[in-house]
């Protein structure tokens, strides 16, 4: 079995490093003028950046990262090797002898350039070693040589070609490097750069850092999150109706990813693994630059005030001038989920109402996730604007289901959508109700208007008599409070106990009283936008049944904006957080597929 995992590994050596010179792209130009050059290129004189150079990547001490790496996954992780050197043997199909030729303390460099004609750039890695010449001899000489040495004359890199079979990846030694990547023309063409020129640059402080330049944020990058969400919206265009209401952001997130002059990507571990992404604007009024100062921004105070039960929490931040803009594309999204069109008059009064809701509401919303033996319940507060308008505006925007374009999607998923007031024990105020209702199977045969009502079920009720898996309840409700402290709604199995529980948290038990949670949010400062917050441990010890189950373990994503301040220009960032604990339960669900 080790054995088969062992070849496993090697098999996807190439992979792995295609996929790092894929996402990683650099800046150029970061050189440090004192630095001293490495002693095994002595004689070998910087070379001028490759044509198409989109990446440069530093593992600054590859031994303690590896080590802190190891700390992080626990368990399991002391069957890996114990050093960078041996892990690399490993991988790179190396004798294990040659581990200790391997100089875990020096920086692993890596460099990648366009290659229009292939699905991926090329790139290289350079892992220094002890002596390059040495290194050599122990691959190609004596009794256990795998290798032969070749010299490429152009560049001077000695190719290694294995004596039997093949390698997963194409090897050389320049200087003091042991070059890595996926074919030799990768090597030679990226390989000398990264073994003469890059030695040379200032070496980051994070255990990774990546630079990525405009040529990479406009080429691969971009490319890769259009195509990623082109995907998700199907050949139609229209975005799935779970994806409708963060179409307006996704779209605009892509025009700021296209209006970056270079970002940088980190990656610090200690007691948890910290991923970090900033990016700095291009000038010219964009998209991006209007964000880093129009972006609606703050603190996480709505966040942590959400019940203390919480397993998901998120929070988004925006402004009506923002939130006025993206009327437009929304309504399209919601107009894509109906067949046919909407009608001018239709679509008009549907992006009235929207736009009413949007300018009632306040400038955040946070929402969050709960489990009880009922099953899961969704909850959200939002800051309000104006009371009156907004309690007119929701009524309206439930309206809309009348429209007849709109009745007719509807009727063809088999649902049907009633309003009405509501009683709510233990909450003051006038609470309404929305009720989805299905009529029959969606998509199944007689689906629609004028068919018998699916059969019905306590929420969580098991119609199979425990004899299987629990069928959906057959219907579904929303309740919503509006209130001048926020707009409270609930929606799921018991969505008047989320109710109740979404607004006594403001007085009660909240996040902010659960130390793991409030230690993991405390970080992200007063430049959020958007912050979400999952515990997935006990998210899914809940979801099986076992509510006191798991201690916290959170996983927190955040993105904002941070001000031009002391010289520093304005940057977008994003940034994420994993425990540890989180990691290791993600690892082992991982290993059991």
């Amino acid at each position: 079995m080790i054995a088969q995992s062992s070849s496993f590994m090697r098999r996807r050596a190439a992979a792995l490093l295609a996929v790092v010179l894929g996402l990683s792209a650099g800046a150029v130009g970061c050189k440090s003028p004192g630095a001293a050059a490495d002693a095994g290129v002595a004689g070998l004189s910087p070379v001028p950046a490759p044509a198409g150079l989109i990446a440069e990547a530093f593992l600054p001490t590859p031994d303690a990262t590896w080590a802190k790496a190891r700390a992080l996954v626990g368990g399991s992780a002391a069957l890996l090797p114990g050093s960078a050197g041996a892990l690399a043997a490993s991988l790179l199909g190396l004798p294990i002898a040659v581990a200790s030729e391997i100089d875990g303390g020096v920086p692993v460099l890596g460099a990648a350039v366009e290659a229009p004609d292939r699905p991926r750039p090329r790139g290289a890695l350079g892992i220094h070693v002890k002596d390059g010449g040495r290194l050599i001899d122990q691959l190609t000489r004596g009794e256990g040589a795998r290798f032969r040495s070749t010299p490429d004359a152009a560049t001077s890199i000695a190719l290694l070609d294995p004596l039997q079979g093949t390698s997963p990846v194409a090897l050389g030694v320049l200087g003091n490097y042991l070059l890595v990547a996926e074919s030799a023309a990768d090597l030679t063409a990226v390989g000398p750069y990264v073994a003469r020129t890059m030695p040379q640059a200032q070496v980051p402080k994070e255990d990774l850092a990546v630079e990525l330049p405009r040529p990479a944020i406009e080429g691969p990058v971009l490319r890769a999150a259009r195509g990623a969400w082109d995907e998700a919206r199907g050949p139609d265009g229209a975005p799935p109706a779970t994806a409708v209401p963060l179409a307006p952001m996704i779209e605009g997130a892509l025009a700021m990813l296209g209006d970056l002059e270079r970002a940088r990507l980190t990656l610090v571990l200690d007691e948890s693994a910290h991923l970090r992404v900033s990016g700095t604007p291009k000038a010219g009024g964009g998209p991006a630059s209007k964000a880093s100062t129009d972006l609606a921004v703050g603190d996480v105070k709505p966040l942590l005030e959400l019940p203390a039960d919480t397993l998901a929490g998120i929070l988004v931040r925006d402004r009506a001038a923002s939130r006025a803009e993206g009327v437009p594309r929304l309504v399209d999204a919601l107009a894509g989920l109906v067949e046919g069109d909407l009608p001018p008059a239709e679509r008009e009064r549907l992006g009235a109402v929207i736009r009413a809701a949007s300018d009632a509401r306040g400038d955040w919303f946070a929402g969050g996730l709960r489990f009880d033996n009922a099953g899961p319940t969704a909850f959200v507060r939002a800051a309000v604007g104006d009371r009156a308008k907004l309690e007119a505006a929701v009524q309206d925007l439930l309206g809309t289901a009348e429209l007849q374009p709109v009745k007719a999607a509807l009727q063809r998923e088999g649902l049907r959508i009633s309003t009405g007031k509501a009683e709510v024990s233990q909450l003051e105020g006038e609470v309404r109700r929305v009720r989805f209702e299905q009529t029959a199977g969606a998509g199944q045969p007689g689906a629609g208007a004028g068919q018998p009502t699916a059969r019905k079920g306590a929420p969580g009720a098991d119609p199979s008599g425990g004899k299987g898996a629990s069928l959906p309840p057959s219907a579904i409700e929303l309740l919503y409070l509006v209130r001048d402290d926020g707009l409270f709604a609930s929606v799921g199995n018991d969505p008047g106990a989320g109710l109740r529980s979404v607004i006594a948290s403001l007085q009660g038990e909240s996040l902010g009283g659960v130390p793991a949670l409030k230690a993991a949010l405390a970080p992200l400062g007063a430049d959020i936008a958007f912050a979400l917050v999952v515990d997935p441990l006990r998210l899914v010890a809940r979801r099986l049944g076992q509510p006191g189950a798991g201690d916290p373990a959170p996983v927190v994503i955040a993105a904002g904006a941070a001000p031009a301040a002391a010289g520093a220009p304005a940057a977008l960032w994003a940034r994420a957080d994993v425990s540890a604990a989180a990691i290791r339960e993600f690892i082992r669900l991982g290993g059991a597929f």
